[in-house]
């Protein structure tokens, strides 16, 4: 299957397990779905097409505009995951392992999303997400180092987070410049500052 024939079908099917849950893909060029919970705090389910376009998993993850120098430039469909690679929908929740759902043709597409997938967003992927309201409540599941040091800092504004920003700092010193580092030194300089 191509991407642009997955992505039409994947907002359709998607869309009629999400919507009542106040899941939006308006914004996405692909089939990106999410929602605002405040407070900058945003649920994110994307489907996401193999490279052979026979199979597709899901990524749930909670993310927060705070964290990403760019949020508003990568949204929806190219933000930073957070959680890092714990963030696959399975038949075991939302984490590592990365259950793979058939997509080859139309007809076996819709057949696997019926049969599984729209199930395990309704009962897995929702209650998980439902939990995240506030920076607070991401902090256990942030694995990305630079988004924790943030979250850290944004939540407890003390030593040991500023610690971690700067440390993050010094890292991005060495990283080549482009536009992501750049925003994200200066992201850094402003909590440094506060």
């Amino acid at each position: 299957m191509t991407p642009k024939a997955f992505d039409k079908i994947a907002r359709e099917m998607f869309s009629e397990t999400l919507s009542p849950y106040g899941f939006v893909c308006d914004e996405s060029d692909r089939s990106t779905f999410y929602r605002s919970v405040g407070g900058g705090i945003w649920h994110v389910i994307m489907p996401d097409l193999g490279s052979r376009g026979a199979w597709y998993d899901v990524k749930v993850f909670p993310c927060c505009e705070h964290l990403q120098a760019r949020f508003r430039d990568r949204f929806p469909d190219e933000l930073g995951i957070p959680t890092d690679s714990f963030c696959y929908l399975s038949q075991r929740g939302v984490g590592m392992d990365q259950d793979q759902f058939a997509c080859k043709t139309e007809g076996g597409c819709r057949s696997s999303y019926r049969n599984t997938v729209s199930r395990l967003l309704s009962e897995v992927a929702v209650p998980y997400l439902s939990q995240f309201r506030t920076l607070r409540d991401l902090l256990p599941v942030i694995r990305n180092p630079l988004y924790l040091a943030i979250a850290m800092h944004l939540v407890n504004k003390n030593s040991e987070s500023r610690l971690l920003v700067n440390q993050q700092r010094v890292r991005l010193e060495a990283v080549a410049d482009d536009e992501d580092v750049i925003a994200t030194r200066n992201l850094l300089d402003s909590l440094l500052a506060s």
